[in-house]
């Protein structure tokens, strides 16, 4: 019985030391500390995301094209070989309608609890600075670099997009803006090598390029 009750014990106490993690502000970390270290909560300390998620849903419309977003902030627990750390990640949905037609929608998957941040359509790389149109950006206003992909891409040119975006004000409103650039597709997507990849079905983004300010709409 003490046997039992020992052993019981001991493995409470793993699973509890397991779970303590040392927070890490994840935008701001620096010294001997590296990215997924062991026991490690690398955290939106000052609540950075918090101004992309606040909105609710942004919207930009114009030229018969509406584009709304919405992101919301999850926690991750990651297991590597070696080591186990927890992150926050800023994961984003959009839906696209166009001359009146739902042509893109992955909202749905804001309410799914996926194991990693990378197999959402829209997740977050790592804040930036000076870059395009914020030059000398600081905080809150650092740009944010967001991986970008669609649904049934079957396109290897399609799948390491990116967009950066940044919220800013104009007067009381608060304006989301997001720049979708050309070069954030490598190569020519209607080009692929017969020898090692199928012709693929999708040659295009859903998304135009450009640039858009978003607008809270509820």
């Amino acid at each position: 019985m003490k046997t039992i009750f020992f052993i019981v014990t001991l493995l409470i106490t793993q699973i509890s030391t397991a779970q303590q993690f040392t927070i890490i502000d994840m935008h701001n970390y620096s010294g001997m500390n590296s990215y997924g270290e062991n026991g490690y909560y690398y955290k939106d300390t000052k609540g950075f995301f918090d101004q992309f998620t606040e909105a609710g849903t942004w919207q930009y419309t114009a030229n018969n094209i509406t584009i709304q977003l919405r992101f919301v902030k999850k926690t991750f627990t990651k297991n590597t070989i070696d080591n186990i750390y927890k992150t926050d990640a800023l994961i984003g949905g959009m839906r696209i309608v166009k001359n009146g037609v739902e042509v893109l929608n992955t909202f749905n998957t804001l309410n799914e609890n996926r194991i990693s941040n990378t197999s959402y359509f829209i997740y977050d790389g790592y804040r930036v600075r000076n870059t395009i149109d914020c030059l000398g950006c600081t905080i809150p206003d650092q740009r944010l670099y967001m991986y970008y992909r669609e649904p049934d891409n079957d396109n290897q040119r399609l799948t390491e997009m990116y967009f950066l975006m940044h919220v800013y004000k104009n007067g009381s409103a608060s304006i989301l803006r997001v720049v979708f650039p050309e070069d954030a597709v490598i190569g020519d997507p209607t080009q692929y090598d017969p020898e090692v990849e199928n012709a693929p079905t999708k040659t295009q983004v859903i998304l135009p390029f450009g640039k858009y300010d978003f607008k809270k709409v509820n």
